[in-house]
This record gives structure tokens, C-alpha cells and sequence, in this order.
């Protein structure tokens, strides 16, 4: 990208700085800190202290481009975010469905809003609702409306979004593996409103994959790979407007990993995710049309920007090279960043504010689509109305404040940014290329291997803090010297428990219950038919119509987990 006489004064610069550089370094012998010497970043890649222009001379100017242009490492559209701010996502649920709904509400009027000022809501349901359980089960007890909202069938549905235009909004289901039931209830729901699954938007999440790092019981991750091509397949077909699958990269990060690894093995996903999706008879502009992603940003913060640089850079070229896709909307990663919730302190609670504000600032740079900011109560307990009011408006003010809006990718060009974006984008094909020599992900998921190096790297993480050479203000370095002040907790009580336990055994003696024999018993069949299929048989929407059936029925989370539990299997983290 630049002349040899530049090139040349480059190095000459670069030389005789390093030289002054090394002399300061060795003034300070011992006591000079280690990253003087191997400054490093937080996924160990080894980075200098300085940059040049010799230091991207080799770079293919056409890999970091124009925003909005093939291979898109500087955002999907040419405009950013001068015309459309990103979404804010906040994820909303705790208890009752109508104290889910209330905080919506509150923070709607407070200014939460999605594209073009449409509605978003990024509702999580609770602990037991993931273990694929109804509320009044042994195994729900302490749970209920716990880290989520207890909603478990139709009729929860309609205490969540009465009077809500259901087309004019965008809902985020966050579910484990309970996808099929909880999107199940929610088109059953929409068609007594009298809206269409063609008509609704949001997302499914289609998390199987995250069993390879999520410590919670699981389908085998064959099946659940199955189901997440099936899901595709059927939205494909009928609901045009619904993403179907969301890469979930963050829980990579969560669980100890790197920045390599989360978007290095999100890759290998999607690689096996559309092999897979193909063989079902989609093509892959079909199937990639609605996938999206749930990336991280955590504390590096250079680190994370050219990480996701580096992502859309490296999923647009592998499935443009790989798959043949051709349609820019089927190579766009589409991001809702989620600022970590790791890196997060139960000390000096109110630090977290400035994380997550740096986390913010860091994902707006680097052109992400939508964003959650965590609270900075979030290590203690579910937000406050106060604490998620602030996590709101971090966004608001990076918005309206800052003048970043004005510009797309404002760090492009910068020796550093591109160095690295292009350091990150390689280290992560070298993960990838690991993975495929497994067989692809699945298999690495299923032979322990991928769960092996995340664990590996959180133990690495865990004795840097422990010896001080990773700090943390206020919990191994800064730390208070008096008792610190307490903040609001925010408690979910025992009321949700046994208000949910009453209504589903309520719905029980009150459903149709020939309706929802005949209902179960055919989501059974179809269950077990879809066991047997391979992914060429897959696509057919049986195994869909027969959850929204059982659905219409007023057949419960619990039961319908019963179904597929029953017919794919269901195992513990451990067991595999």
C-alpha cells in the first residue's frame, strides 16, 4: 500500500525509536513490567509496541476495503450508523410473564428502542424453561422466574404481549434448547391474534452448538445440530422475516475462552452449520439469509474491535469461496455484541459502569448492529430498574453524545487496527483448521475436544489473576480498603413459583384434553420420525407443525421437552 521510498523511511523510523525504546526498557531492568518486554494481547498473541506503515505494507488493500463492500471487514453497509443507530437489546426477564412485561415497558418509555424505532425486546427465559421443565416439577424448585421469565406455554405468551402489535415489533427469544416449544407457543399465540408466521419478526436462537462450552444438560450434539437445520429449513420456507440462527460466539468468551477462539470455532460452526444445511436441499444464500451472531466485548479492547473486523471479513470470504454465496445479505454477520458479563467484579460494583462503558464505545467502533449492555449489578444479581436505566442510557450518551455516529469504521487505516485485525483474522483460520481436521465441529464437539480448550484457557485466565499478572481493579489490585456500601439487590420472591405451578396445573384441567392427547401423540411420531431421518430427508416442516400443533393444544414446555427428550435424547454435561 505504499512506495518503497516510504517503506524505507518507515523502517528507518521504526529502527531508531526501537532502539530508544529498548534503552528506557533497560534503564528500568527488572523492575520493568513483562508487557514492556512481550507485550501481548488477552488471547496471547504477540503484538509490538509500536506500528509503521512497513507493518501493513503486505496487506491486500482489498481485504479491508470500503464499508459496505465485499469483504465487508468495515461493516455490512455502506452507511453505518448516520442514518440508524444500532438496536438497543437490552435482555429483559425475570419472574412472571407480567413482571417481565412491566420492565419492557419501563424501559421502552425510557428510550429502548430498535431499528428505524421499531420495538426490540431481547427476552431470556428462566433456568427451568432450559432444562426443558414445567414449573411445578421437583427439579424447578428455587428456579422459577429465576434469571428469566417463567413462561411455558401459549397462555404465557398472551399474559407477555396482549396489545402489542406483533408485527411491528422484533422479539429475541433467548432459549437453550427449549427453541422448537418456546417458538412453538409464540406462532400458536400469533395466529389466535390473527397474525401469520410469515408476518412476525425476531430470532430463535439455535443454540445446540453452545453445548460444546455451556455446562448444562444438553441434546447429543448430533441431534441438536439436526434441529438447528430443520429450524432453518422450516423459516426458510414460511417465515421470511424470522432469524433463524444465532452463532453464539459470547458464551466462548464466558466460559474462559479468547477472542481467537470465540470467532475461530463460530466459523467452524457456521461451516459445518451450512455443510449441513445444503445437504437438506437449501442453497446457501437460503439458508445464511437470517443467521446472525452474539459476539463479546470484553476488556482488550483494541483485541475485540479488530475481532469483529476480522469476523466479517472471514465469514464473507469463506462462505462466498466455499459455499457460493452470492447475495450480500447471505455474507453480512449481522452482530447484537453483548459487553461480558465475565469480566464483571461483585467488588466495587459500580467499576463495572466504566467497563461496560468502554465495552459499548469499543463495539460502536467496530460497527456492530445491535447491542446489550450489562448492568453493573449483573455479578450480584438481576438489574435493578435503576442499574438497567444506566446500562440504557451508556448507550444513549455513546449515541447522542459523541459524534462517532457520523463516520463508519472511524479506525480504519490505523497501522495497528489492520495489523492486528489481519493477526486475529489468521490465528482464527488456524483454529478452524484444527476443527475441520476433527471432521468439523461436531465432531470436535462430541470427541470433548472443543470443551478441552476453552476449560484449558480458563484455568490460564484464572492463574493470571490469581498471581496478579492479569489485574482487575477493586479485586486483586485496588482494592477497598473499608467496608464497601452495599448495593440494591434486586430478589426475585417465591410468588412467581407458585403463581406459575398453579396456572399450569390450571391449564391442565381446563385444556381440551382429546385435543391434546391426539396432539402430543402426533408431535411423539413425528419426534421419533425425525430421530430416524439423515440431512438429506431433513426440511420436510414435519416435526415444526407438529410442536405448533401441540401448541395450539396447550401442550406446556415441560411436556413438549418430554416429547424430544424422549425421542433425540438428553444428556448431562459430563456424560459426554
Amino acid at each position: 500500500m505504499f512506495d518503497e521510498r516510504t517503506l524505507a523511511q518507515s523502517r528507518e523510523m521504526a529502527d531508531k525509536r526501537d532502539a530508544a525504546y529498548d534503552k528506557i526498557v533497560e534503564r528500568f531492568g527488572n523492575s520493568a513490567p513483562a508487557a514492556a518486554r512481550d507485550p501481548r494481547t488477552h488471547s496471547g498473541l504477540p503484538i509490538k509496541t509500536a506500528y509503521f506503515p512497513h507493518d501493513v505494507a503486505g496487506l491486500d488493500f482489498g481485504q479491508i476495503g470500503a464499508p459496505g463492500q465485499y469483504p465487508f471487514t468495515r461493516g455490512n453497509l455502506a452507511a453505518q450508523y448516520q442514518v440508524m443507530n444500532w438496536a438497543n437489546q437490552p435482555v429483559i426477564g425475570y419472574g412472571l410473564p407480567e413482571d417481565t412485561r412491566a420492565r419492557m415497558d419501563l424501559l421502552s418509555a425510557r428510550g429502548m428502542t430498535g431499528y428505524f424505532g421499531q420495538k426490540f425486546y431481547n427476552l431470556v427465559y428462566d433456568l427451568v424453561s432450559h432444562e426443558g421443565l414445567d414449573p411445578d416439577h421437583a427439579g424447578a424448585r428455587g428456579r422459577v422466574g429465576q434469571c428469566g421469565m417463567a413462561v411455558y406455554s401459549k397462555a404465557d405468551m398472551a399474559r407477555l404481549f396482549d396489545g402489542m402489535d406483533l408485527t411491528k415489533m422484533n422479539v429475541v427469544h433467548i432459549t437453550y434448547y427449549q427453541v422448537v416449544p418456546a417458538l412453538a407457543q409464540y406462532i400458536a399465540y400469533a395466529e389466535e391474534r390473527g397474525v401469520s408466521p410469515d408476518q412476525l419478526r425476531g430470532n430463535s436462537m439455535n443454540w445446540y452448538h453452545q453445548s460444546a462450552y455451556v455446562g448444562m444438560s444438553a441434546f447429543p450434539p448430533e441431534n441438536g445440530h439436526r434441529l438447528a437445520v430443520e429450524l432453518i429449513a422450516y423459516c426458510a420456507k414460511n417465515m421470511p422475516r424470522w432469524n433463524t440462527t444465532n452463532l453464539f460466539g459470547y458464551g466462548v468468551e464466558e466460559a474462559g475462552g479468547t477472542a481467537v477462539q470465540e470467532i475461530g470455532l463460530m466459523l467452524a460452526y457456521g461451516i459445518d452449520l451450512v455443510r449441513a444445511c445444503v445437504q437438506a436441499g437449501l442453497t446457501a444464500d437460503e439458508a445464511l439469509m437470517r443467521f446472525g451472531f452474539q459476539i463479546a466485548q470484553a476488556n482488550d479492547f483494541f483485541e475485540e474491535i479488530c475481532k469483529i473486523r476480522a469476523l466479517r471479513r472471514l465469514w464473507a470470504t469463506t462462505m462466498h469461496e466455499k459455499f457460493g454465496a452470492e447475495d450480500p445479505r447471505a455474507m453480512h454477520v449481522r452482530i447484537h455484541t453483548h459487553t461480558s458479563g465475565a469480566c464483571l467484579t461483585a467488588q466495587q460494583p459500580l467499576v463495572n459502569l466504566i467497563r461496560t462503558t468502554l465495552h459499548a464505545f469499543g463495539a460502536a467502533l467496530s460497527g456492530v448492529q445491535a447491542m446489550e449492555v450489562s448492568a453493573y449489578d449483573e455479578a450480584l444479581s438481576i438489574p435493578t430498574e435503576e442499574s438497567a436505566t444506566l446500562a440504557l442510557r451508556v448507550q444513549q450518551v455513546i449515541q447522542e453524545e459523541t459524534n462517532i455516529t457520523r463516520v463508519s469504521d472511524p479506525l480504519a487505516g490505523s497501522y495497528f487496527v489492520e495489523s492486528l485485525t489481519d493477526q486475529v483474522a489468521q490465528a482464527a483460520l488456524e483454529l478452524v483448521d484444527k476443527v475441520e481436521a476433527q471432521g468439523g465441529y461436531i465432531a470436535a464437539q462430541q470427541n470433548g475436544w472443543i470443551r478441552r480448550e476453552i476449560e484449558d484457557q480458563a484455568e490460564r485466565w484464572r492463574e493470571e489473576v490469581n498471581s496478579g499478572e492479569r489485574r482487575i481493579v477493586g479485586m486483586n489490585c485496588y482494592q477497598a480498603e473499608e467496608a464497601e456500601k452495599a448495593p440494591e439487590i434486586f430478589r426475585v420472591d417465591a410468588e412467581p413459583e407458585r403463581v406459575s405451578a398453579e396456572r399450569v396445573r390450571a391449564l391442565r384441567a381446563s385444556r381440551d384434553a382429546a385435543r391434546y392427547d391426539k396432539a402430543i401423540k402426533n408431535f411423539l411420531d413425528a419426534a421419533h420420525a425425525f430421530a430416524a431421518k439423515d440431512y438429506h430427508q431433513l426440511g420436510d416442516g414435519e416435526l415444526m407443525e407438529a410442536a405448533i400443533e401441540a401448541a395450539r393444544a396447550d401442550a406446556t414446555t415441560g411436556e413438549m421437552m418430554g416429547v424430544m427428550k424422549e425421542a433425540l435424547g438428553w444428556r448431562a454435561p459430563h456424560e459426554y
